[in-house]
């Protein structure tokens, strides 16, 4: 069956260990220069209830620091590249960004949402992916219907998340 869009009942995520690689190698090096990196999954519909990540993508983005903290934008030239690029079944799964202290979903996450379909996943990782990215350290992310963002409990993540290599 080929989707068209990425079906409300999507709960469940493969992820490769090469993605998770290359999503802490990026973000690591955005921390060793002091802001937050970006990084969307790219993956496929396998059912009604599981994604499957194919790809780490990097989009156009500025990170920015000042006396009130840091944040990172994806920019609209990067956004639109993403859009135009996509392959014909293949979707922006998850959105995954760096935090330099704690891993916690913030206003500002809240409201830079980059992906809006329902249960999308917003993934944040602690400390500037210093060390492995290790999902039970992560902060994740479910954006509920009439709920906004909900933090997964470590059961969720554990039963929905699975890392393969």
């Amino acid at each position: 069956m080929s989707y068209r869009k990425i079906p409300p009942t999507l709960r469940n995520y493969l992820i490769p260990q090469h993605v998770l690689d290359q999503t802490r190698e990026f973000l690591r090096d955005r921390g060793e220069h002091g802001v937050e990196g970006v990084v969307l999954w790219l993956g496929e519909i396998v059912d009604d209830e599981t994604g499957a990540v194919l790809a780490a993508y990097v989009p156009e983005q500025i990170g920015r620091r000042s006396e009130l903290g840091v944040s990172v934008e994806v920019t609209a030239e990067g956004l639109t590249r993403l859009i135009s690029d996509l392959p014909a079944g293949v979707f922006v799964l998850v959105r995954v960004h760096s935090h330099p202290t704690d891993a916690y979903h913030s206003d500002l996450d809240d409201d830079n949402m980059l992906i809006s379909h329902p249960n999308a996943i917003s993934i944040v990782v602690p400390d500037y992916a210093r060390d492995s990215i290790a999902l039970a350290r992560c902060s994740i992310n479910e954006l509920r219907h009439g709920q906004g963002w909900v933090e997964l409990d470590p059961a969720e993540v554990s039963n929905r998340f699975r890392v393969t290599t």
